[in-house]
């Protein structure tokens, strides 16, 4: 484990046995040991020169579970050690555990990249006893599925485009390929969360995977960014990525429609397609509807794709649909077998996974309704108060299934306002009383003695700015503390008033602070004539703290209420 080989070579040369001798309860020999700390190259190396100059066979000595030295490095990505084992022992590649797994399936599951990439190329096309090889039926499916489950699209595209059918294989637990793909958000454009700047490198990078080679940028434009930006390899790493799996994608589909048969295509693009749904993966859904625009009419439980998007509340899902098909009328005004259309199934509360996307039970409130509405839109106008088989309209199931949320919307809205309107009042009763109290007091005909004094035209500014902005803030509250928490409120009204009462309550508060400072300016100006700054930079701290903490809030509301609506009216290129 140290990789000492001088403190045990005298035991080798008296009893060369030792070499590929059990030495662990796991049957483990001196080489497996060697070969799984990933370190001792200088050991393993020693081990497999003594034992190859007499047996080879030995070097493919296996341990409890039937795992030989090569599988003991693919679990541990060991590249170095796999090469050397390999090139000693042909064959070894081809050897498999009491799993039936082999070395290059177990490099797939452990997410070695580089040591899968190696073993790919020396595991063999070759059949097995039960006629089987290693990129063939279920080991193949094992195969292509561990790969994507450990996010190597650019593997799996290169096994797609070498072994075509690992595309409608299954493996031991049933699953094709391309579903489990459609079980990754994160290797597509659509799973990506970026930043404005992030995204703005991320347009400007540009990724040829014809000429791409490694993590070499592909243009003068790609290498400059790079220069500049050290950030923007992740990204363009990234960016390859998701060429590579819209590539695999395309490529995967290709190989079904060549297959000619609709029932392969409707379990294999239909099972992904269902999947992509739930995970809001649109980019796989474009590709396979464009490919075979029939699996559109694809069932999932009983549900059309348009309203497993409904159902699922996956947005990017129902924009493409809508706008990609010449039947979305006929697919929007569909009933599913529970005898619900579309608009009792945007009545229903979204799963919890979608709704937690948006937090506060207000804004998925918000959410919620935005939904309802848009899906209305769609719907023939016989169906807005159609019943269902519990003899209940769209807006009824609504009203029954919001029923927790609205009220914990309420409890939320009450809360916040309350105790913000303690402290918007405290700031009306602070600057009202200032007013009538400035600094340094009155002459004997009741003016300001520091009139003239331009700091005392900035506190009385500041001081009737705090006052009006919190006496505001205070009504805002107080509207939303007496509203009738109606269902629609949730919509627009009541988010507006928080966002009214939230921003008057931040110019409150900073106008007070520079009400203050301008007052200790004014009356120590004389005597300590640096007290400027640092009361400027103290009194900076609460509102900045303030504005912290209720910021995030604050955007979120006029992002969800004023903001770009989620359902895109253009369509996805």
């Amino acid at each position: 484990m140290n990789d000492d080989w001088d403190a045990v070579e005298h035991v080798f040369d008296i009893q060369p046995d030792k070499l590929y001798a059990y030495v662990t309860y796991r049957l483990e020999t001196p080489l497996h040991i060697a070969i799984g700390t990933n370190s001792s190259h200088l050991f393993v190396n020693k081990i497999i020169e003594r034992i190859s100059d007499t047996d080879d066979q030995k070097l493919r000595t296996t341990s409890q579970g039937g795992n030989t030295a090569l599988h003991y490095a693919a679990k541990v990505g060991n590249t170095i050690d796999a090469k050397l084992l390999v090139a000693k022992a042909p064959g070894i590649a081809q050897m498999v555990n009491e799993d039936g797994d082999t070395a290059l399936k177990l490099a797939a599951q452990y997410g070695r990249l580089e040591t899968l990439w190696y073993l790919l190329e020396v595991t063999m096309d070759e059949p097995r006893e039960d006629g089987t090889s290693p990129y063939t039926g279920v080991s193949g499916a094992n195969l292509i599925i561990l790969t994507l489950t450990a996010g190597f699209c650019d593997v799996a595209l290169y096994l797609v485009k070498r072994y075509p059918d690992l595309v409608t294989q299954k493996d031991k637990e049933g699953q094709i390929a391309l579903q489990v793909l459609a079980t990754k958000p994160h290797v597509f454009p659509s799973g990506s969360q970026l930043r404005f700047y992030q995204l703005l490198i991320y347009t400007c990078i540009h990724v040829n995977l014809e000429k791409t080679s490694g993590h070499r940028l592909a243009s003068f434009v790609s290498k400059f960014i790079l220069l500049i930006a050290p950030c923007a390899k992740d990204i363009y790493n990234m960016k390859l990525k998701h060429a590579q799996t819209l590539k695999l994608v395309e490529q995967m589909c290709s190989v079904v429609i060549e297959k000619g048969s609709h029932a392969i295509a409707w379990e294999v693009l239909g099972t992904a397609v269902s999947t992509a749904v739930k995970n809001g993966i649109y980019e796989l859904i474009k590709i396979c509807v464009e490919t075979y625009p029939d699996i559109l009419w694809y069932e999932d439980e009983g549900f059309y794709l348009l309203l497993s998007a409904v159902r699922y509340r996956q947005e990017k899902v129902f924009n493409l649909v809508y706008q990609m098909t010449g039947h979305k009328v006929f697919a929007a005004t569909v009933h599913n077998p529970n005898g619900d259309n579309p608009l009792h199934i945007a009545a229903r509360l979204s799963p919890l996974p979608r709704l937690k996307t948006v937090s506060g039970a207000a804004l998925q409130m918000q959410r919620e309704l935005q939904w309802f509405k848009e899906v209305e839109k769609h719907v023939e106008p016989l169906y807005k108060d159609a019943l269902n088989k519990d003899h209940k309209t769209p807006r009824a199931v609504f009203t029954e299934e919001h029923k927790d949320l609205l009220e914990e919307g309420e409890a939320w809205m009450k809360d916040t306002s309350s105790s913000s309107t303690v402290v918007g009042a405290l700031v009306v009763t602070m600057a009202f009383a200032a007013a009538f109290t400035v600094p340094g007091g009155n002459n004997s005909v009741g003016l300001p003695l520091f009139l003239r004094d331009k700091t005392f035209l900035l506190f009385i500014v500041s001081d009737a700015i705090a006052l009006f902005a919190s006496t505001n803030s205070v009504l805002m509250f107080l509207a939303i503390l007496t509203s009738r928490y109606a269902e629609e409120d949730f919509f627009y009204a009541l988010p507006k008033r928080m966002m009214i009462a939230l921003v008057s309550l931040f110019l409150s508060l900073a106008a007070t602070m520079i009400a203050f400072s301008a007052t200790l300016a004014i009356l120590l100006h004389d005597e300590i004539a640096w007290i400027a700054a640092p009361v400027t930079l103290f009194a900076s701290v609460p509102v900045t703290l303030f504005a912290m903490l209720q910021f995030p809030l604050l955007v979120e509301l006029v992002y969800s209420t004023y903001g770009p609506s989620i359902f895109k009216k253009k369509m996805y290129d």
